[in-house]
């Protein structure tokens, strides 16, 4: 009988290629691992930063809404927005000097509360003579969300029947 001739196995032989190969696959996997990883951090960053931005424009829009309903409710608040300046660079706004009742609620998941400033713009009146003229005003709302980082500010006209 004819056997095959015999490979050469022993230890001395071997050149170790195989360890050589998986250790460069090892690395490469890795790699790709690492760059996945950093891939999701960034997502989730995004992520968050997206509901944060969404929760301050509602808080700020929750300030609007409280600012807008004080301003048709009652008339002491329309007195004392009405001596009040405008705010020139609302996007600048730190939220300083509120009026007194210039506070909204916006729940709980919001570093600070919304705050709003109420001016009066000016009357605008109807093209027939002997019609009364009605009163605008400009509210101003800054909102944070669950950040002191992530601000809103938005603005509104309210345009006010004469009393």
């Amino acid at each position: 009988m004819n056997y095959p001739p015999r490979l050469k196995t022993s230890p001395r032989h071997q050149k170790g290629a195989t360890l050589i190969v998986a250790l460069v696959m090892l690395l490469l996997i890795s790699l790709l691992a690492v760059g996945g990883m950093q891939g999701s951090i960034m997502q989730e960053r995004m992520a968050s930063n997206a509901h944060d931005e969404a929760i301050s424009f509602q808080a700020s829009e929750a300030g609007l809404r409280q600012g807008e309903t004080d301003l048709i409710g009652t008339l002491a608040t329309r007195q004392a927005a009405f001596n009040r300046d405008r705010i020139d660079t609302p996007w600048g706004w730190d939220g300083a000097d509120p009026i007194a009742s210039g506070t909204g609620n916006a729940g709980d998941n919001v570093s600070a509360q919304p705050v709003y400033h109420q001016a009066r713009l000016a009357d605008v009146c109807p093209i027939e003579p002997g019609q009364p003229c009605f009163e605008r005003f400009e509210v101003t709302s800054r909102g944070q969300g669950g950040s002191p980082d992530a601000i809103s500010v938005l603005q509104s006209t309210v345009l006010l029947p004469p009393q």
